[in-house]
């Protein structure tokens, strides 16, 4: 099978990777960025500075890329993704895409849905790397199943949703909760370390306890070392928070922890920047209670 691979970013470098260690796989990937062209070339793997080239070269096309700017402008219009569709030619999109640009896509695919798949990701660059992600499949089901040893390549926990779209609106209802996560972790830290106690043993404590799991062990060591995770930018979670907003007014529901959590992150992204390490957000927190958890942990 030959696949065309775009993005090669943060999560879709090693991804590519993983599957260009297939036997069954001709990989061909591409990204805007002549850096990470060079990256993946380093590893062996082939390359394309060519959109055009990725497109016809490819029986399977997938894109990993930050959002539906992006998408938009990969898929539509003459000699794009959606225009060369067929019935021997796939499109997987695996970026975390608004329901907006989803029904513009649907909208645009017209007869040709079924050979589009959204199947959005979650885990992290390390989970990436591993190929042990979870994967939200969303799209025709015959379809799907053609393509069933490409998701088992890059993920452990498959979920086949039925629904084009599904997928979709499944990462942005899960990666929404991370947000609030983080916060209310680097909170229970500052009850605990301004009650004197060291912010080590206060995230052990929390990672033991029954309120401790993937956001304690994973993302607790960033907060309180003082790197705030360099593997994520804030802009890109106040992008998320802004697709879980896009789906509140949709479905008009009423979400306050939700609503409370996009606020402080714009108080974030104001103050320090969209390019700034993702956790950067919990600073917040800290100077408002003048308690630093790296300085603390000395």
């Amino acid at each position: 099978m030959k696949i065309g691979f775009i993005g090669l970013g943060n999560m879709g470098m090693p991804m590519a990777l993983n599957l260009h260690k297939s036997k069954k796989i001709d990989l061909l990937g591409y990204d805007v960025s002549l850096k990470s062209l060079k990256q993946f070339k380093s590893k062996k793997a082939k390359a394309t500075s060519s959109l055009d080239e990725l497109i016809k070269f490819s029986d399977v096309i997938i894109t990993c890329v930050p959002g539906p700017k992006q998408i938009k402008a990969l898929s539509i219009g003459k000699g794009k993704i959606i225009d060369q569709l067929g019935k021997n030619k796939i499109w997987i999109d695996c970026s975390t895409n608004s329901l907006t640009c989803f029904n513009l896509l649907k909208q645009k695919l017209s007869k040709k849905i079924n050979q589009f798949v959204d199947a959005t990701i979650s885990g992290g660059n390390l989970k990436a790397q591993s190929g042990d992600l979870s994967i939200f499949i969303g799209g025709n089901k015959k379809t799907v199943s053609k393509l069933k040893f490409v998701f088992n390549i890059l993920g452990k926990n498959i979920y086949y949703l039925n629904k084009p779209g599904a997928g979709y609106a499944a990462k942005i209802a899960q990666v929404s909760l991370c947000y609030l996560n983080y916060l209310s972790l680097s909170e229970s830290l500052m009850l605990g370390v301004k009650s004197g106690i060291k912010p080590k043993t206060m995230l052990e404590i929390i990672d033991k306890s029954a309120s401790g799991g993937y956001t304690s062990t994973r993302y607790g060591p960033n907060m309180i070392n003082g790197d705030y995770d360099p593997s994520f930018f804030l802009g890109l979670s106040m992008k998320d928070l802004n697709l879980a907003n896009e789906i509140i007014k949709l479905q008009k529901l009423k979400l306050p922890i939700m609503n409370l959590t996009s606020k402080i992150y714009n108080k974030a992204i104001k103050k320090y920047g969209p390019n700034s390490n993702h956790l950067k957000v919990i600073k917040l927190l800290e100077q408002n209670n003048k308690l630093t958890f790296s300085k603390e942990g000395r």
